[in-house]
């Protein structure tokens, strides 16, 4: 009987492996060329696939039912349609996709409506616009919803969601897969001069980018642990608009509103403006400020073949520059002095002022070239006067101050102009772009100061803090720290690049070759006349991916880096003049895109090898020194995007050993580098409710660890902290109400400093209520 039951099995196997609900088809362009790697699937199911290369596609074991089979494809317009499942069923259906202008341009043009934790592609990696797990080079995202949901204001409250990167200290200020990032902030893919002693905003832009190790073969000198672009959001296609107001800790309120839509019938002139406000006293003493932001923007588009877009930005702080938390000369007991004490005195005050505007134009000469040409000026002023510690004790617990007013004036502009050639060789795909670019900064400061009780400046007792117990104009100004503008202090640089780069696919595999031949000049003031110093670097970039499975992509990198140090200010008064900072990084790893493309994850390893760092020098506190080399090895993995389309999550882990391998001083070899965690690691997810008696309702819930770092004076070192933060949504029609809670257990913790006198304390437990419109 057993034989019987086994044969007959084996007769029907055929025809029970065929008893299955199959849908099979293809995928297409509107010219009827196949399309491979398109991502295909029954929505709200795990049931996908990928194209293959002649465009065809086979689903399996559906189950009975009515479904949506979806095919979407960056790039394309999103297509769907229902399909009714019986028993047995096998059927068939052929999709046409229509281009998406839109998606995957040069320049990035227009907005987009996606909203998701998960972002699919980058235009600044490699100017032309190329999905991200096909660049062979790690690259993070924080979305505009993410940076919603947190209810982030500043670019410091959502680099806990980027692995690998953490504060330095408080200000525009940040470690990179350990090395300082001071100076390698983008908008657009464009240089930018924003204020080192602010936070950009971030509401105004559509997401924040981490390209991760030494950019420099696209964007000249460039920070050796990864580069920061900033997109601004773009005019969208359709009419709508949000408008929120949220209040909380610290006296902190806040507005923001941002529309969107046409203002032709024909869709070809667009428009965005988005404002916003924030006042806030802040946890810490004689702190606090209002900032507030316009952001207009235009979108025209008179043809499939030529595009521009205008953004403007004007974003204004007027605060106070925080000095940090002083502590007990040589106590490693940073809860001796509380974490609001500051040297800050009333009538101290920053005011910044950063006006940018952008240009970019894309025009499709035929069906294999483009012309592309972006242009950025970005203008900044700022007016200081602060009370700061002079890096001196007079005893344990006293410290030396001084007094100091400045006016800054920093200005850059830069243009780029490039062509981008697709075109085939037999089974070869090509992209080929060629271009130049050049930019300019200028940075030029008024300042005076006044030290010690012997020019006025009263001492500051930790026991007995006293503040309005003097008066500036009082004050005995040292003609020797008085820097006249124009003069010692004006430099100016400019650099010019010329740049090649290959993107070549050959089935599973893409390659990426660039070279850039850099020119740079700094100019500086030096006895009423201006000295010019000429560098040049030739800067090799390659890379390779190689499709693993349909959602899985292996790639591998070399790139090498070029940081001048600027000539001016380290001129021999401050150590210097210095050679240029070089670097190389090699990296390999994983990405993946899973659930239709809603979630992606990269893993990578790396290795960067950074030469001629300048570091304070620890003798004197106006001085800099610089060091032989320092190697940064470290393992990174991130998860962005949809589980299901209630859950959203983004996960990040990075360990980096960041060390220094070669200094004058013997005692720094092996040493871990200042203000650089071993381990730190990052998680928020958020559940929506979309059935039943709780929906509308939403829940996230997230954490942030950071590891032990060492600090720029030996023997203090900063703990490692884990902070807990939760939120709760809950949508009404088009209104969203939303309470934020952020360091839950009231965790004391800092985010980074430099000595006793000098660490920089993170808020305590803080909340924010806030109200969101959408129309």
């Amino acid at each position: 009987m057993t034989y019987f039951k086994l044969t007959l099995l084996l007769a029907l196997s055929p025809l029970l492996i065929f008893a299955q609900q199959n849908i099979s088809g293809t995928v297409k362009d509107t010219e009827g060329n196949t399309l491979p790697n398109v991502s295909v699937g029954i929505l709200h199911t795990t049931i996908s696939q990928s194209t293959a290369e002649d465009g065809t596609f086979t689903l399996e074991n559906i189950p009975v039912g009515e479904h949506q089979l979806v095919a979407h494809f960056v790039g394309y317009e999103k297509a769907s349609v229902t399909i009714n499942v019986t028993e047995n069923a096998q059927l068939q259906h052929h999709f046409i996709l229509k281009e998406n202008t839109r998606e995957l341009q040069q320049v990035e043009i227009l907005g987009v409506e996606d909203q998701s934790y998960n972002n699919e592609y980058t235009f600044s990696a490699t100017r032309t616009g190329t999905l991200i797990k096909d660049v062979p080079q790690s690259i993070s995202t924080v979305t505009k919803e993410l940076i919603l949901d947190q209810q982030a204001y500043y670019l410091g409250d959502v680099v806990r969601n980027v692995a690998g990167v953490s504060q330095y200290t408080i200000y525009n200020d940040y470690t990179v897969r350990g090395y300082r990032n001071q100076d390698g902030q983008l908008v657009n893919g464009l240089k930018t001069a924003f204020n080192f002693w602010t936070q950009p905003i971030i509401g105004l832009y559509e997401r924040v980018e981490v390209i991760k190790g030494p950019a420099s073969a696209l964007f000249a000198n460039a920070s050796p642990g990864g580069t920061i672009n900033f997109v601004t959001k773009k005019p969208l296609t359709t009419t709508q608009g949000s408008a929120s107001i949220s209040g909380g800790s610290f006296n902190t309120y806040k507005a923001n509103v941002d529309i969107t839509g046409p203002l032709t019938k024909n869709e070809k002139l667009l428009y965005r403006f988005n404002t916003g406000y924030q006042t806030t006293d802040t946890f810490r003493d004689n702190s606090g400020g209002e900032s507030f932001y316009v952001a207009p923007s235009l979108s025209f588009v008179p043809s499939d073949k030529t595009r521009f877009n205008v953004d403007m930005v004007y974003m204004k702080n007027n605060t106070v520059l925080d000095r940090g938390k002083p502590n007990y000369e040589g106590s490693t007991d940073l809860s001796e002095t509380p974490i609001n004490l500051s040297t800050s005195q009333p009538g101290d005050h920053l005011n910044n002022d950063n006006l940018y505007i952008t240009f970019s134009w894309n025009q499709k000469i035929n069906d294999w070239l483009s012309f592309n040409s972006s242009y950025l000026m970005f203008r900044s002023q700022s007016d200081l006067a602060e009370h700061r510690t002079n890096g001196k004790y007079i005893s344990p617990s006293v410290l030396e101050m001084r007094y100091v007013e400045r006016d800054e004036y920093e200005n850059s502009d830069n243009i780029t102009n490039y062509f981008v050639s697709k075109f085939n060789t037999g089974k070869v795909k090509h992209t080929l772009m060629f271009g130049m670019d050049y930019s300019a900064k200028v940075y030029d400061k008024y300042e005076k100061q006044a030290r010690g009780e012997a020019q006025g400046v009263p001492n500051f007792d930790l026991d007995n803090p006293q503040y309005g117990n003097s008066n500036p104009n009082d004050y005995d100004f040292d003609p020797k720290r008085t820097i006249e503008k124009g003069t010692t202090a004006y430099t100016k640089n400019h650099t010019t690049g010329i740049y090649l780069q290959e993107q070549l696919q050959y089935k599973k595999l893409n390659v990426l070759l660039g070279v850039r031949q850099e020119f740079y000049k700094d100019i500086r003031v030096e006895n009423g006349q201006q000295v010019a110093k000429d560098q040049t670097a030739f800067l090799p970039r390659l890379g390779l991916t190689y499709e693993i499975t349909k959602t899985i992509n292996a790639f591998g990198t070399y790139t090498e880096g070029f940081e001048p140090q600027d000539f001016g200010l380290n001129a021999e008064q401050n150590g210097g003049p210095f050679d240029p900072k070089k670097s190389n990084m090699w990296e390999t790893g994983l990405k993946g895109d899973f659930f239709d493309g809603r979630l992606s994850a990269t893993t990578s390893v790396y290795w960067i090898t950074v030469n001629n760092i300048l570091v304070q020098d620890p003798n004197d506190i106006d001085k800099l020194i610089q060091r032989g080399q320092e190697q940064s090895k470290g393992f990174e993995f991130e998860v962005n995007g949809q589980v299901t389309k209630n859950l959203s999550l983004t996960v990040n882990y990075a360990y980096n050993d960041a060390v220094i391998t070669e200094s004058d001083n013997p005692a720094e070899i092996g040493r871990q580098k200042e203000n650089a965690p071993k381990n730190q690691a990052g998680f928020w997810a958020k559940y929506d409710f979309s059935q039943g008696t709780l929906k509308g309702l939403g829940l996230g819930f997230g954490g942030q660890y950071v590891g032990d770092r060492l600090t720029n004076t030996e023997g203090l070192v900063l703990d490692a902290y884990m902070l807990w933060d939760m939120a709760v949504y809950y949508n009404i029609g088009k209104f969203r109400i939303s309470a934020n809670l952020k360091n839950l257990t009231d965790e004391t913790y800092y985010v980074g400093g430099y000595s006793y006198d000098r660490v920089f304390p993170g808020a305590p437990r803080n909340y924010t209520i806030g109200l969101n419109y959408t129309f």
